[in-house]
């Protein structure tokens, strides 16, 4: 653990390095989202983004974590209970759900990188948000492959394993997203990383072209860009970090979530 940690700090202080050569620009703005003054170790480089509350109350949080479980394995009934649905366009609320495509929607990433974000920015402290999140998307997974399995009758091995390996590794994408809630370079970079992503699933773009991927998406895309907003200036540092670095997770994603 020391190990880790030691390594961690080192590329933190490569990266506050790297970001004092913008004090000069920072100054000018008279605004400190690039430059922090002090220490530069991990603990503090963390708290002078987004403070921790101290305030804890137990009970109330085992209870938020149980509910947002449960309403994890709320949707991922749901979801699979969609793609199983044949919907018969003479029934009013059967149109309706043809029309929102809502079975479309719960089948692509975007929409659960939103419940992930949603969950963790409004956690009260980072620790609570990869709990929070790491329950919703185990509830996900037992609603979804326990209908798969009794109702549907087959066992998808491959992907449940993918999701299974996913799910893995959200507490620590919900740790990160919730410093991106806050302040300073290291939360415009972390904002500017997920809208990214989320850019790269609303629009297809190349070199001399940008097309529109799927609506929701785009949805999904300003609904993540206004959770993650704490002014405009940050706004604007975010989305120049998003830009710039949607071309890498595009492609890089086909590889990570391929198939999925």
């Amino acid at each position: 653990m020391d190990t880790i940690t030691g390594k961690l700090e080192i590329v933190f202080r490569t990266l506050f390095c790297f970001a004092d050569k913008f004090k000069l620009f920072s100054k000018r703005l008279k605004w400190d989202y690039l430059y922090n003054r002090g220490g530069c170790s991990v603990k503090e480089l963390l708290s002078k983004c987004r403070s921790i509350t101290s305030e804890k109350n137990l009970k109330s949080e085992i209870i938020n974590t149980i509910l947002i479980s449960i309403l994890g394995i709320l949707f991922g009934v749901l979801s699979k209970l969609l793609d199983n649905m044949s919907l018969n366009n003479d029934i009013l609320w059967q149109r309706i759900l043809g029309i929102v495509d809502l079975a479309n929607i719960f089948s692509r990433l975007s929409i659960w990188a939103l419940f992930a974000v949603g969950i963790a920015v409004f956690s009260k402290r980072p620790f609570r948000a990869s709990v929070n999140v790491f329950g919703f998307f185990i509830g996900m997974l037992m609603g979804y492959y326990t209908i798969t399995i009794t109702v549907s009758g087959f066992f998808p091995k491959t992907y449940m394993i993918a999701w299974s390996i996913i799910t893995l590794f959200t507490p620590i994408f919900a740790f990160l997203t919730w410093y991106a809630k806050g302040h300073g370079w290291l939360a415009v970079t972390l904002s500017g990383i997920i809208i990214g992503f989320f850019f790269t699933q609303a629009f297809s773009f190349g070199v001399w072209y940008i097309d529109v991927s799927y609506f929701a998406e785009v949805l999904c895309l300003v609904i993540a860009t206004v959770l993650l907003y704490r002014d405009k200036i940050q706004l604007l540092l975010s989305l120049i970090v998003a830009l710039t670095i949607a071309p890498l997770i595009q492609f890089c994603l086909p590889y990570i979530f391929g198939g999925l």
